[in-house]
């Protein structure tokens, strides 16, 4: 597509547009995302942000029912609060696929008969929970219950609990949500994605992957002892709708295979804005597609996404991000219960750098359950920005004097393992890096007489993917406007500007407002110390 050492697609799991994003959504997978693509850019790298709405989803359904407003509009509404959210947090996107859209709809369906062609979609018999008291069909969150792993409260799409991908057969006491009355089930003809036929495909694909070994562990293992085939069709007026094969004609694509398949057709936008062969790229191997969710999207992505994209000649996913669900406080951020924050209100109060930057290093992976935000580590987040700018802006203005000594080799080693760390997606581990960079760089001691260019050069660099508008300020006062972060830079091309810069904007470590901590800790701690 360009000249660039391979291309990148970044694509995060589409949000349901049933409300705003918190902060949970945004430091778990979205900000996620457009560190990685910021980075991949900064190694040379093309890159793309592609995630979208995934409006077919049941939860827009039942919001609509709530507010008594009609579901697309109550779709499109959410859909423009959740692009204010990403804009708030600086996360900037390439495409933004509605799966209402009619190229997506259309894209879907090719998608399907494609891996129809491969022999890989068998009509099979079912079973799907049914409303004798409304007569008709449940699905989705319309269909509420207890999971048959973990217990918990779950809807008939996945436990958010466990991660359980859910059968209506086995949704224990499932009650319809509109009447709240007991659910049937009814044998109905299903399409079905056949993973019996690429599983051993799949498996020794999975394990030579860059996935994180906790997650390939879980997905070959239910690969090797839970196999089944998974049903792709079900009875529900909202979706993508099938036309053929003849036995599910009428019926609509779950949005587990159709809504995830969103990035696929954001991938095809591009390929036709840069006049590219989509096949060719999706078939290149310096394309790479990386995903980013949180775990209850884990089963749908690492084992039907992925086996949809093998099924029809294509590479798995170069990598899946996956993390745990964000905490706030000790407790898992949660809508229902008011336990949240909104990340376009924060925003208003709070640094988007300083935000971004505290979000990043306690972004934990998969089973490690160490993701918690919190209003202590939010001060010291400001504490630790205000550090950086102190030390760049004492060298900044006046009389400056440039070096372009050979790297230090503790520096050296710090940007190596800053590049090993952003790679594997260790998003705290690259903040450690760059800590470390700052420590020993000479521009960081009080008693320094000259600023060496390399060294600014690159601290500035290493912090661009989470803190970009911060870099980009100052790097232009002491490179000029037309500095670009980058990792491999040749000490003769930078230069201080002429004349000096003056610094004409805050700093962006700005202290967290005393009203805002003190409403945080009267909303979110509080409670926990009058128990």
């Amino acid at each position: 597509m360009n000249q660039a050492l391979q291309t990148f697609f970044v694509c995060p799991a589409p949000p349901c547009p049933n409300g705003k994003l918190h902060l949970g959504h945004i430091g778990g997978v979205y900000l996620l995302a457009d560190i990685f693509v910021r980075y991949q850019r900064l190694r040379g790298n093309a890159a793309h942000y592609v995630t979208g709405a995934d409006e077919h989803g049941s939860y827009t359904l039942v919001k609509a029912g709530q507010l008594g407003r009609p579901v697309d509009e109550v779709s499109a509404m959410y859909s423009g609060q959740i692009l204010h959210c990403l804009e708030a947090m600086g996360i900037e996107v390439d495409e933004f696929v509605k799966t209402t859209s009619q190229d997506h709809k259309q894209h879907s369906l090719s998608v399907f008969d494609e891996l129809s062609a491969a022999g890989l979609i068998e009509i099979e018999d079912g079973r799907q929970l049914y409303c004798e008291s409304c007569q008709e069909f449940a699905a989705d969150s319309l269909a509420r219950g207890f999971c048959p792993e973990c217990g918990e409260p779950t809807d008939s799409n996945l436990c958010e609990g466990c991660g359980h991908g859910i059968q209506h057969a086995t949704l224990r006491q499932a009650q319809h949500v509109p009447c709240g009355q007991p659910l049937s089930l009814r044998p109905i003809r299903q399409a079905h994605l056949k993973l019996e036929a690429i599983a051993d495909c799949l498996i020794p694909a999975i394990e030579a992957s860059a996935w994180p070994r906790a997650i390939k562990d879980k997905e070959t293992r239910w690969l090797k002892e839970e196999l089944r085939n998974l049903a792709m069709s079900r009875n529900f007026a909202r979706g993508v709708t099938l036309a053929q094969p003849a036995e599910v004609a009428g019926q609509t694509l779950l949005t587990w295979f159709e809504g995830l398949w969103c990035f696929d057709t954001g991938i095809k936008r591009i390929c036709e804005r840069n006049k590219a062969d989509y096949s060719e790229t999706m078939r290149s191997p310096d394309s790479k597609i990386v995903f980013f969710m949180g775990q209850d999207n884990r089963f749908y992505y690492t084992i039907g996404v992925t086996a949809s994209l093998l099924g029809r000649g294509y590479a798995i996913p170069h990598n899946q991000a996956i993390q745990d669900f964000s905490k706030l406080e000790g407790e898992k951020f949660s809508t229902s219960r008011n336990h949240a924050l909104w990340a376009d209100e924060v925003a208003r109060d709070v640094d988007q750098s300083v935000l971004r930057y505290y979000l990043a290093g306690i972004a934990k992976p998969f089973g490690q359950n160490d993701n918690d935000f919190q209003v202590d580590g939010l001060i010291q987040a400001a504490l630790r920005v205000r550090e950086y700018e102190t030390a760049l802006r004492k060298h900044v203005g006046g009389s400056r004097s440039y070096a372009l000594n050979p790297l230090l080799p503790v520096l050296a080693d710090a940007v190596a393992q800053y590049q090993a760390a952003m790679d594997a997606i260790s998003f705290w581990d690259a903040l450690h890096a760059i800590d470390t960079f700052f420590a020993h760089a000479r521009f960081a001691d009080a008693t320094a007489s000259q600023l060496d260019a390399q060294e600014i050069s690159l601290f500035l660099s290493m912090l661009h993917p989470f803190i970009p508008v911060l870099v980009k300020s100052y790097g232009a006062c002491f490179f000029g406007a037309q500095w670009q972060p980058s990792l491999s830079l040749a000490g003769e091309s930078l230069h201080a500007g002429s004349p000096p810069v003056k610094i004409d904007f805050p700093l962006f470590g700005q202290p967290i407002q005393e009203k805002f901590v003190a409403a945080y800790i009267e909303r979110f701690k509080a409670p926990a110390l009058a128990d």
